[in-house]
């Protein structure tokens, strides 16, 4: 197992006003420096979501900051959690990562889904309808794309017209995709046929609910001739003791929680019914917080009793913990958590980690 760091892009007080200039840079050059303490803590790597249209963006998709990374990362991953691959024409974001292969010298992966926020597909006058077959296209033509020859695409949402990737990736084929649905059985086993992993959010999922998906995914994959490969996103927090690490952090992610509970990403789950079940404390068995035993613990058990492989860990949200207190977290987290998981696990030797890092 190994454990990765996820950079949230967003970056906003609670209440706060529009941010200044000056702050927006500064916060631009906070969110560098925790990438490169999550390399000195050793995460395996360092992923960043893709993000649009609010006032605490700070990194409007995901291929600006990556390419900062590139350069400013000697060892870890790096890679999108998630990248919405309906945005965007394909060939303009596959040159943008083919770029971020190369500087990185092969550390590169993405994460892809179809995306969920109507807002996001505003921002880029993309119509709200048949974005999985948007989605499938996009993938074909990063596979034209990764064999290295000109060629044309005529689709129903994309085109192209004796297009070429340059330059090529670094990575012999490519570099390695991850799979982004986790809405449904159906999405978690569309991962195996274009991915080399599954990826799940941190979300609250019961058992019966994760078996049936990631079952889905693991059937699919054995059926491909591929070795499966579980991914999940975990937000966490390592203190003194559990209710220390619930104040300074629990309910920072109890508010991400209502906001995907108003958008009717936990329906169905019995122990959520309101807004005012959403604490830190009951939202605790989805969390990897508290004393650093404890999350080794979770961390554990995740691997263990879920057969997950991989975990990107988050450990600062849009509003907060704030930056200083997070370039602490990711110190202790990486020396009490993460190096003697790292420690106890054998390196992974899997397709779905980039062969810069293998």
């Amino acid at each position: 197992m190994r454990i990765g760091y996820l950079l949230d892009a967003n970056h906003r007080e609670p209440g706060a006003a529009p941010p200044s200039p000056a702050e927006v840079a500064s916060s631009m050059d906070a969110l560098i420096e925790e990438a490169a303490l999550a390399e000195r803590a050793g995460f395996h790597s360092v992923a960043v979501p893709d993000r649009h249209r609010a006032l605490e963006c700070r990194f409007p998709g995901p291929e600006q900051l990556l390419t900062l990374l590139a350069r400013d990362t000697e060892r870890v991953a790096i890679g999108t959690f998630t990248f919405v691959g309906t945005l965007v024409h394909p060939m303009k974001a596959a040159e943008q990562f083919a770029v971020i292969d190369n500087l990185s010298r092969g550390r590169l992966f993405t994460t892809v889904s179809r995306g969920f926020l109507p807002a996001f597909w505003g921002q880029f006058g993309v119509p709200e309808e048949r974005m999985l077959g948007r989605l499938q296209e996009t993938l074909r033509i990063w596979q034209m794309a990764f064999e290295g020859e000109r060629f044309s695409f005529e689709g129903r949402h994309w085109q192209v017209r004796e297009g070429m990737l340059a330059p090529r990736p670094y990575q012999d084929g490519g570099w390695p995709l991850w799979g982004g649905g986790n809405a449904s059985p159906a999405a978690a086993r569309r991962s195996a046929d274009y991915a080399e992993s599954w990826t799940a959010d941190p979300l609250p999922m019961t058992d019966a609910v994760w078996n049936e998906r990631a079952g889905a995914y693991r059937e699919r994959a054995l059926e491909l001739g591929k070795r499966p490969y579980v991914v999940v996103m975990r937000d966490g927090w390592v203190a003194d003791t559990f209710e220390q690490a619930a104040r300074e952090f629990g309910e920072h992610f109890a508010t991400i929680a209502r906001f995907y509970f108003r958008k009717g990403q936990l329906a169905g789950h019995p122990d959520y019914a309101s807004e005012a079940d959403l604490t830190p404390e009951k939202l605790a068995p989805h969390l990897v917080m508290g004393t650093p035993e404890q999350c080794r613990e979770r961390l554990t058990r995740l691997h263990e009793e879920r057969g997950v492989d991989y975990v990107m860990l988050c450990c600062r949200l849009t509003t907060g913990p704030s930056f200083e207190a997070t370039r602490e977290q990711i110190l202790r987290m990486g020396e009490e958590v993460v190096q003697p998981l790292h420690a106890r696990y054998p390196e992974p030797d899997h397709p779905a980690i980039p062969s810069g890092t293998r």
